[in-house]
């Protein structure tokens, strides 16, 4: 099935983890080449060359900064454990300690101004490495940041789209709940909707029922799963 023509101008597709590995740059770039993207997630302290930079600032996709958190402000040492497992983790010492909130917004204050000294120019949107910026104290801290730097777009959606009803989609869909007020305050501009590539199991089917207004999609390219589905269907 070919991916419908009325859904392209409501559909932003987003590249995440761009800077992560030498395997990300280059399957970002291609999808990019293809006119597949519409945003790309910067890791601020990945790995990447000017020339790079310069194919990026050079394509019409939007350029945003992907938050990561170090082990130093997370205040735990790096581990294999899931994504999820991971963000209940810091849940769970943010509301324990709030000097942990404190460390972020530190750290991520020093990566958009590593981000403006790369590309000469502000973010066009903030992200997060596996959404971590969707536990509230942390979401509080990337809207003051998005203020403070007059950063026009947060990943977050009225709505985070969950096919399936898997159990990664309702966390992240509740933590959007949790968060609406503090977005409601700051008149944050998203997405009208947000879900994963990695959740959608049957494309096809997806496209079919395509939700109604803009969608954010997040894929990461380095995974051979969202590359080919891109690539195929988007």
């Amino acid at each position: 099935m070919e991916y419908h023509i009325s859904h392209r101008h409501r559909t932003i597709i987003s590249a995440d983890g761009f800077g992560i590995s030498p395997r990300a740059n280059r399957n970002t770039r291609y999808l990019l080449s293809l006119g597949k993207i519409n945003r790309i997630g910067v890791m601020v302290n990945g790995v990447f060359s000017s020339e790079e930079i310069k194919e990026l600032l050079k394509s019409n996709a939007k350029i945003d900064i992907h938050l990561d958190i170090s082990d130093k402000s997370s205040g735990k040492k790096q581990t294999q454990t899931g994504n999820f497992r991971r963000m209940a983790g810091l849940f769970l010492k943010l509301f324990i300690r709030k000097s942990v909130a404190k460390r972020v917004e530190t750290e991520w204050k020093e990566q958009i101004e590593k981000f403006i000294q790369i590309f000469g120019k502000k973010p066009d949107g903030i992200s997060s490495h596996q959404h971590v910026h969707f536990l509230p104290p942390l979401f509080k801290v990337a809207l003051k940041l998005q203020t403070e730097y007059s950063i026009p777009y947060i990943r977050f959606g009225k709505k985070v789209f969950t096919p399936g009803n898997k159990p990664a989609a309702r966390i992240l869909n509740w933590l959007r709940l949790v968060n609406c007020k503090a977005c409601r305050k700051a008149d944050c501009v998203s997405s009208e909707n947000f879900i994963i590539l990695e959740w959608i199991g049957n494309v096809e089917k997806f496209l079919n029922s395509f939700p109604e207004g803009t969608v954010e999609i997040a894929c990461r390219p380095e995974f051979a799963h969202d590359f080919v589905k891109i690539k195929q269907y988007f």
